[in-house]
Formats: C-alpha cells, sequence, structure tokens
C-alpha cells in the first residue's frame, strides 16, 4: 500500500499544505542570528522549501534530510543544476535519529514534517541540535477553536492524536525550554491550489488506473476522505507555522 500513497504524491510540488507566500512569510519572521547560518531543513521531501531558504538566506550552508530516496535523488538533481553543491547538502537519513553535532544549527526548519515524530517529542529531540540561541520552525496541524465539528475530531484524533489548539501549542514550546517567537495559520489556499487540487486529480488518475486493484483503491478512497473533510470543514483546522527560539544559557558569575 505504500507505493501506492507514494504515488499519489509523485509530480506534486507541494508534499503537504502550503505555499511559497507562507514559506517566505514564515522565513521573514526568523531573527538571523548571523550571516553565515547552519540550516537544518528535516523531512525536506523533494526540495521545494529547501531551495526557498536557500534563497531567503543566501549565505547559510543547508542540510536537508528525508528517508524517501526517490525524494532526494529529485531535490539532488536540481542542486547540481544550480550549481549549489557547495551549500546544499542532503542526506537520508531519519528525523528519529539524527547523527550531527550538538549545538551545531542556528535553525531547523521542520514544514510539514513534525507530526512524523510527534511535535513534543520533536521539539525535544532536536533541541540539543541547536546552538543556544537557535531556532526551530515547524508548521504543525492545530486546531483553530476548541469546539471543531465531531467528524474533524473523530478524523485528526485518531490520526494524529496530538492534534491541539494553537494556544496549548504555544504553552507545550514554553514548557520544552523554548522561548515562544511567532505562529501563524495557513490560509485556506493554501490547502486548496498547491495540494489538494493537484492531489485530487492525480487520484482521478489513478482511480482509472487501477480500478481492479482493490489495495490501490484503499489508499485512494482514505486521502480522498481527508480532502472531502477538509472542504466540508475549513474552519476547524489548519496548518500552523510555529517559530521558538532555545533559550541561551545564563552567564556563570
Amino acid at each position: 500500500m505504500e507505493s501506492y500513497f507514494y504515488e499519489a504524491f509523485e509530480d506534486l510540488s507541494r508534499l503537504a499544505p502550503g505555499s511559497d507566500a507562507s514559506t517566505r512569510k514564515a522565513a521573514s519572521l526568523v531573527k538571523k542570528s548571523t550571516n553565515n547560518m547552519k540550516i537544518l531543513d528535516i523531512g525536506c521531501g523533494n526540495g521545494v522549501h529547501t531551495f526557498l531558504l536557500a534563497d531567503l538566506f543566501p549565505n547559510a550552508q543547508i542540510i536537508a534530510v528525508d528517508t524517501h530516496q526517490p525524494y532526494l535523488d529529485e531535490l539532488l538533481c536540481r542542486v547540481e543544476r544550480l550549481g549549489l553543491e557547495e551549500r546544499i547538502q542532503v542526506h537520508n537519513q531519519s528525523m528519529l535519529a539524527l547523527d550531527f553535532p550538538h549545538e551545531y544549527f542556528d535553525l531547523i526548519w521542520a514544514e510539514g514534517s513534525i507530526y512524523i515524530i510527534g511535535f513534543q517529542q520533536g521539539l525535544s529531540a532536536w533541541k540539543a541540535l541547536l546552538k543556544p540561541g537557535g531556532q526551530l520552525v515547524c508548521s504543525e496541524i492545530s486546531w483553530l477553536h476548541s469546539f471543531p465539528s465531531s467528524a474533524s475530531r473523530s478524523f485528526w484524533e485518531e490520526g494524529y492524536p496530538e492534534i491541539d489548539t494553537v494556544a496549548n501549542k504555544v504553552s507545550q514550546i514554553t514548557e520544552k525550554g523554548y522561548e515562544f517567537s511567532f505562529s501563524y495559520v495557513l490560509p485556506y489556499e493554501d490547502w486548496t491550489e498547491n495540494y489538494y487540487g493537484p492531489l485530487a486529480r492525480k487520484l482521478d488518475e489513478m482511480t482509472e488506473l487501477y480500478i481492479d486493484v482493490p489495495e490501490a483503491l484503499e489508499v485512494i478512497e482514505m486521502i480522498q476522505m481527508e480532502i472531502e473533510l477538509f472542504h466540508d470543514h475549513p474552519n476547524d483546522y489548519s496548518y500552523v507555522f510555529y517559530g521558538m527560539q532555545k533559550t541561551k544559557k545564563k552567564a556563570v558569575n
């Protein structure tokens, strides 16, 4: 079934809700600590935000990690085509076991990916990789109010029990030893124009191609249910960018 899931997302420019405009807005809220920032892009996928980060932080060194090699191959080809080999490194590495020196990065970026490890576990596990005062920016599925529909609650609490309100996510950030910097709710168009629209068209093609393949149809139906839920209840939830800063060590007198 996994192969059909990946096939559904082949050739999509965005692998989760988002847009270039939203990535740029979130990045504009980052405090530039140095001209030569070291950035870790976790769950980079096909690199759509990796290259935006390279453009927005022109002197930064970026390490992009993911575990799906076809995405990394695509990313590497583009890195070589653009002559960015000295600025962008690509690693096949799980976010569950990142192998980098402690306090190495100025910025960790996890756009549409932290749900894989879980919001609170990601904040805890990745904190050690940040320099004191380093920043983490991630986008996380969140309730937009405290009383979502029963359909939304049933779907997301089964699929991702860590879903919570923005206020509670901010509390979790501070509890993990970060200073909260900002939050930004992705607009409706980030779900429909760049993500669900192209994805729905791909599902239509796959339905025709795999009309007699039950496993493929099961994957298609599962994704279609998610799309329909959002269209029915767009005000219940969204991805939200959260920006935070690792608390600096206090000076010893």
